[in-house]
C-alpha cells in the first residue's frame, strides 16, 4: 500500500493525484524547476535539495548526479521519501529548519525550491546553504513572485508563507551571502498564465475566508481545505488525465527580462 501525506499545495505528492486543474499545474511548474536545475548539476556532482518533501523532485536530480541528498524539517515525509526512492545514490535526511546537518563544503550545488518565503530568518537560512557549498558551487532556488499575488503591503494570503519576494527583495536576500546573483523567472503560456491569475484574483477575493481558515484548528482547517478541494474536483469539466494530456512543462519557459510578469522567480546563485 502507498503511504499518504497531509494532502496540502505546499507539499506536493504526485503520487495522491490531483484536486483540480490548478494543482495540476501547480505540480507541472515545480518539475519544470526541476528540471532546468539538472541542467546546471556539474558532472560527478554531489546535490543537497533542502526542503525536499516527499522526494519526487529530488530523484529528478538524482539522474543527473552522482549523489544527491534530500534534507527536510518534517520527520514523516522524510521517512516516507526515503521508503519511496532511498538508494545509495539518494538519500534523505532530517533537520532543524536551521543548523544543516553537514560540514563546510559538502555540495557541488543546492536546490532550494518554493522554500525561503517558509524562513522567518531568510539571511540565515541563505548563508547555512552558502556554508555547505564548496567554492565554486551554485544555488538554484525559486519562490513565488508577490508582483502579481499581492497589493503593494499586503502580507501573503497564503496561511503557510511568512514572506513572499519580489525580484529585489529575494537578490537583496541572497547577497548577503553570495557574490553572484541572477533572478530570472519562471512563466507560462498565456492560457497557463490566465488559469493561475484567476486562482491568485480568487485567493485575494477570499481573503476574509482566509482569515478565518487561519484561526480554526488544524484539524479544522485539513477539514475546510479539504471540502474546498471536492468542490472543484466536481466541479471540473476535465479529468485528471486529460489535464496531463493537455499540459505539461513544455507549457513553462524562463524568463530573464521583465521578470515582474513570471508567476515564480527563480534565481542562480554562485559561491
Amino acid at each position: 500500500m502507498s503511504q499518504k501525506t497531509t494532502r496540502t499545495t505546499e507539499r506536493i505528492d504526485p503520487e495522491q493525484w490531483f484536486a483540480s486543474r490548478e494543482e495540476c499545474l501547480l505540480y507541472l511548474r515545480h518539475k519544470f524547476a526541476y528540471e532546468f536545475a539538472r541542467t546546471l548539476i556539474p558532472p560527478g556532482g554531489h546535490v543537497l535539495e533542502v526542503g525536499c518533501g516527499v522526494g519526487y523532485g529530488t530523484v529528478e536530480l538524482a539522474h543527473a548526479a552522482d549523489q544527491v541528498t534530500g534534507l527536510d524539517v518534517d520527520a514523516p515525509t522524510v521517512a516516507l521519501a526515503t521508503r519511496r526512492y532511498g538508494s545509495d545514490k539518494l538519500s534523505f535526511t532530517v533537520y532543524d529548519g536551521s543548523a544543516m546537518p553537514f560540514a563546510d563544503e559538502s555540495f557541488d550545488m543546492a536546490v532550494s525550491f518554493q522554500v525561503i518565503e517558509h524562513v522567518l530568518d531568510a539571511p540565515a537560512h541563505v548563508a547555512e546553504i552558502y556554508r555547505v557549498l564548496k567554492t565554486g558551487g551554485s544555488l538554484a532556488a525559486t519562490t513565488p513572485n508577490r508582483m502579481y499575488r499581492l497589493n503593494p503591503g499586503q502580507k501573503p494570503w497564503n496561511r503557510f508563507h511568512l514572506r513572499e519576494y519580489s525580484a529585489d527583495d529575494l537578490a537583496a536576500v541572497l547577497k548577503t551571502s553570495f557574490r553572484d546573483v541572477s533572478v530570472w523567472g519562471i512563466r507560462g503560456t498565456d492560457e497557463v498564465q490566465a488559469i493561475e491569475h484567476a486562482r491568485v484574483a480568487w485567493a485575494l477575493r477570499s481573503g476574509p475566508i482566509s482569515a478565518l481558515r487561519r484561526a480554526m484548528p488544524e484539524s479544522m482547517r485539513r477539514l475546510a481545505g479539504n471540502i474546498i478541494r471536492l468542490a472543484k474536483r466536481r466541479s471540473a469539466t476535465q479529468g485528471m488525465s486529460d489535464f496531463l494530456l493537455k499540459y505539461s512543462i513544455a507549457d513553462y519557459f524562463v524568463i530573464k527580462e521583465h521578470v515582474e510578469q513570471s508567476l515564480d522567480l527563480l534565481a542562480v546563485c554562485r559561491k
